[in-house]
């Protein structure tokens, strides 16, 4: 039988964001919002340019979950002090308030979902995991299609 990375990963994504979005419903946010909040958590002032490098993500993705965020209160832009073109997000007291709760149920969530491997196989899959992520380059983001 054929491995079949793609639908593989396409199911596990798909059961984490349906469990995430179970459980993040209760507090107003998605399983997409999460990960905004988590990097801007990270780097205070960070743009959206950075999402769209760091996502792999269109522009227009990225600016609609960010104005998702800003419109129910959990991030606010700021004009970057060095180029007004520029806008820098920020978490608002609401999401740094929830933050913990967010990252508890995150936790929740993987911890279920790895609970057939053992600690050590959980390790190995999370570093091959992250391995293939930092090291696949896709030819759709050098090249054009083939016709």
């Amino acid at each position: 039988m054929e491995f079949r990375m793609d639908k593989l990963t396409f199911i596990l994504n798909h059961k984490l964001h349906t469990e995430l979005n179970f459980q993040y419903k209760k507090i107003g946010l998605n399983s997409k919002n999460y990960i905004y909040l988590e990097k801007i958590d990270e780097n205070p002032g960070v743009s959206q340019a950075f999402f769209i490098k760091e996502f792999h993500r269109e522009q227009s993705i990225v600016t609609r979950q960010i104005n998702e965020l800003v419109s129910a209160g959990w991030i606010r832009k700021q004009p970057a002090s060095d180029d007004h073109r520029r806008s820098e997000l920020y978490l608002t007291p609401k999401a740094q308030q929830a933050l913990p709760t967010v990252k508890k149920i995150y936790c929740q969530v993987i911890r279920q979902a790895l609970n057939g491997l053992t600690a050590d196989e959980s390790q190995l899959f999370a570093s091959l995991l992250s391995r293939l992520v930092n090291t696949y380059q896709p030819l759709s983001d050098k090249e054009p299609p083939i016709n």
